[in-house]
This record gives structure tokens, C-alpha cells and sequence, in this order.
């Protein structure tokens, strides 16, 4: 009995490890932080990575609706190509201090909704990572890291590999129309003493990390080049050119916008019902693959003049019915591509129609939406009930290669690169 218990209780703290080792990359835990932005300084629409060997900074901004000010600090901790914890002791990968405080702040003019606004750049002076790999920030109050008020995923790579990549047509024709093959090579001349199985490929499609695709052994190799192009793997959903909203002025009606609302507490925007595109023709426009602009058509300063409103999204279903045993989603980097109550449609039965309101900082949006089955969730999202597939939609593909060397104790990233389907 003894020894039962024993190992039952070994089971439970093995369990509360691996909780305590698993974080959710991005995430916020104070509903006043709105607007977070990571990415490469002057490109916004970019993935958040830092190279190692030149150590090109990001800008880190957010909202505070609270609207005073707050002594928020920042750290940053080192991940495993899983996003969990790499459980290394700071000084493994970090040079410099790791708890700074953020100084850089601004307060909202002309905006009704009043805010401080925050930014600051990473690596700087005082602190610069020393190894490649997942990242997250942690940004908190009052120099306490147990006041998280959010978190956000970032990237340092080293580049040791070359990565020749292209998008192609997959060979079952059952899917040739509508799906999207990644088929890539790594070149490892520069890695000595390496097993193809200590790669591994990650491929994320228009900024979703949360539906990577993975591989973990090449299908050929040739020398030095590891081969990656079977017919089973790194195979997405087309998609379409995503849904777009442009709300760079709250007195001009933009071609999504069926009107405005002015109150007390700020302005409501409706956007015009959507209805479900899966039988419509495709054709061609430019979008920002799910990501947003932060603008303002009639101001100067997008950080500190531009309002928020409430945005009341519609989706109208077939036959203006409830769905049956599904789930629909409002999908994009408004909602932080998050899959859950942030983001889940609700049923409105006077208007027979799917609603989702946002507060959303004025600027240009790309969204989507998509259904997930209740009973079995696909991991792999899906849009064609809402949205359709196409070949011919041009997508952003952002690719990772991973590498544990022999008796290392984190996953170091070794290429990175991005390219695009169907580019025009």
C-alpha cells in the first residue's frame, strides 16, 4: 500500500511538472492590455525574429486602458521548440540583466477611449540573448513576476542551414485544387556529427502558430541535403484572400462598414453581415495573410490619437439556422488566432445570425472564420464551409528548422525563412 502510494503521488508531481513547464506563448491575463505588437523594427507585418549574429532589435508596444500610469517590467525566458520551458538557468542564454523596467511610455491624445500607451526594444544594452531558440516575454507589474499581464512568443535564429523552398500542387487529386504542398531541402553542410532525426521542421501557415504542421526525419537523404516532399505532410488548406475591414476613420464609412454608433462609452461599429463564401468564385486581391495595421487616416500619431470601438462582427448561416454539433470561430491576429471563448461566435436568435464584438484599436484587419467540429476538433483548421479553398490563394508560409545537438538540453533554431504561394 505503502509503496502504491508512493508512486502515485511520484505520477501526480510529475504531472504538476509538466504543467508548470508548459506555457501558453501568448497570452494575456489583464483585459485592460490591448494592441500587443512584437515584430522586427519598421516591418509590422512580420514574424518576430531576432538573428543571433546581428542582433536586429524588435519593438514590443501595447494599450493599457487603465489609463494611468503602471510600473510594468519585462523578462524573457527560453523555450523548447514545444513551447516548453528549456528549464535553464538564465545565465545559459541571457547576457545582462533579465528583469528590466519598461520607460518608454505615452499617454492617448484626441482618442476618447483614453490609454497609455508602452514600447520598448529587445535585445538592447541591457540584456541580449546568447542562444538560438523560442522565446517568450513576460511583461508584469511592479517588478513581481507573478503579476504577469501577458506573455508573447518571439524568435532568436542561428543561422546554420539553408533552407530552398517552394510551394506545390499536391498530387492527390482529390485535394490538388484546394490544397497547398511545402516542399523544402535543408542544406547542413555547416552542422558536423548530426543524426537527420535530431531536425525538425516546422511549418506555420499566414501566422498561425497554434496549427503548425511538424516533421521529424527527412524523406531523403543526399549527402548533406535533407529532403522534405513527401505527399502525407505539410499539406494546408488553401484557403482564400482573407476578409478585410478597414477602420482608419470612424467618420468615413469604409466599404465593410454598414454603419456607426456614437455613446457615452465610445463608438460602435457594425460590420456588414458575412455570409459563407465557399461557392463563390475566387478571384484576386491583396491582403496581409491575417495580420493588422495599426493607422489612422486622419491623424499623424497611429500610437497615441488613434480611438478604439466596439466592432460588432456577423456571420450569417445558411439558412439562417443554428449550427449543428459545430463551433464557429472569428479567427485572425485580432483574436490572436486563438481558438476559444475569446474568439467563439454566439448564436443570436432575434437576428438569426452569428455575432462576436471586439474592442479594436483603429486600423486596417484581416479576419476569417472558421468551424471546428465539437465532437472531434480537427488540429488542422479548415475553411471550407465558411470560406472555400483555392490553389490559386496566395499565403504566407513561415518555416523553422529545430536542431538538438547530442547532449544539449534545449532545441536551437537553425534556419528560419518565409515565402509565398502564388505571389502577385
Amino acid at each position: 500500500m505503502g509503496k502504491q502510494l508512493l508512486i502515485l503521488l511520484g505520477l501526480l508531481l510529475g504531472l504538476q511538472a509538466f504543467s508548470a513547464n508548459t506555457i501558453n506563448p501568448d497570452k494575456v491575463y489583464d483585459s485592460s492590455i490591448k494592441t500587443i505588437r512584437v515584430h522586427p523594427m519598421g516591418n509590422a507585418l512580420a514574424i518576430p525574429v531576432i538573428s543571433l549574429s546581428q542582433m536586429n532589435p524588435l519593438e514590443i508596444s501595447f494599450d493599457d486602458l487603465k489609463a494611468k500610469y503602471q510600473n510594468y517590467f519585462y523578462s524573457v525566458e527560453l523555450m523548447n521548440a514545444d513551447w516548453r520551458s528549456a528549464n535553464l538557468s538564465v545565465f545559459d542564454y541571457l547576457q545582462g540583466f533579465n528583469q528590466n523596467r519598461i520607460t518608454q511610455y505615452s499617454i492617448s491624445s484626441i482618442a476618447i477611449q483614453r490609454y497609455y500607451h508602452y514600447k520598448f526594444t529587445f535585445p538592447n544594452s541591457n540584456c541580449r540573448p546568447t542562444k538560438s531558440g523560442n522565446y517568450i516575454i513576460k511583461v508584469y507589474k511592479d517588478s513581481n513576476p507573478q503579476q504577469i499581464v501577458f506573455t508573447s512568443r518571439f524568435f532568436v535564429v542561428d543561422d546554420q542551414v539553408s533552407i530552398l523552398s517552394s510551394i506545390q500542387e499536391p498530387f492527390d487529386g482529390n485535394i490538388s485544387k484546394t490544397h497547398q504542398k511545402v516542399q523544402l531541402s535543408v542544406e547542413t553542410k555547416k552542422l558536423s556529427f548530426f543524426q537527420p532525426d535530431q531536425i525538425q521542421v516546422q511549418v506555420i501557415q499566414n501566422y498561425r502558430y497554434n496549427d503548425a504542421l511538424r516533421v521529424n526525419a527527412p524523406n531523403f537523404v543526399r549527402g548533406s541535403l535533407l529532403e522534405y516532399n513527401s505527399e502525407r505532410d505539410l499539406i494546408f488548406p488553401s484557403g482564400k484572400e482573407l476578409r478585410w475591414l478597414d477602420l482608419q476613420s470612424f467618420r468615413l464609412k469604409s466599404d465593410r462598414i454598414l454603419n456607426f454608433e456614437a455613446t457615452a462609452n465610445g463608438t460602435i461599429v457594425n460590420v456588414k453581415p458575412d455570409f459563407s463564401r465557399a461557392t463563390t468564385p475566387y478571384f484576386i486581391f491583396k491582403d496581409v495573410n491575417g495580420q493588422f495595421l495599426i493607422s489612422n487616416s486622419e491623424s499623424i500619431d497611429s500610437d497615441n490619437q488613434n480611438d478604439y470601438a466596439t466592432v460588432v462582427f456577423t456571420y450569417v448561416p445558411p439558412n439562417r439556422l443554428p449550427l449543428i454539433g459545430e463551433t464557429l470561430y472569428l479567427s485572425g491576429s485580432l483574436t490572436n488566432n486563438m481558438l476559444d471563448e475569446s474568439s467563439e461566435m454566439k448564436f443570436n436568435a432575434v437576428t438569426r445570425a452569428y455575432q462576436k464584438s471586439l474592442l479594436l484599436k483603429q486600423g486596417y484587419y484581416n479576419y476569417s472564420y472558421i468551424l471546428r467540429d465539437k465532437a472531434a476538433p480537427d488540429p488542422m483548421l479548415d475553411f471550407n464551409e465558411t470560406e472555400g479553398d483555392h490553389w490559386e490563394t496566395e499565403n504566407a508560409y513561415s518555416i523553422f528548422i529545430y536542431y538538438r545537438p547530442p547532449g544539449a538540453r534545449h532545441d536551437h533554431l537553425i534556419g528560419f525563412t518565409t515565402i509565398h504561394s502564388n505571389q502577385y
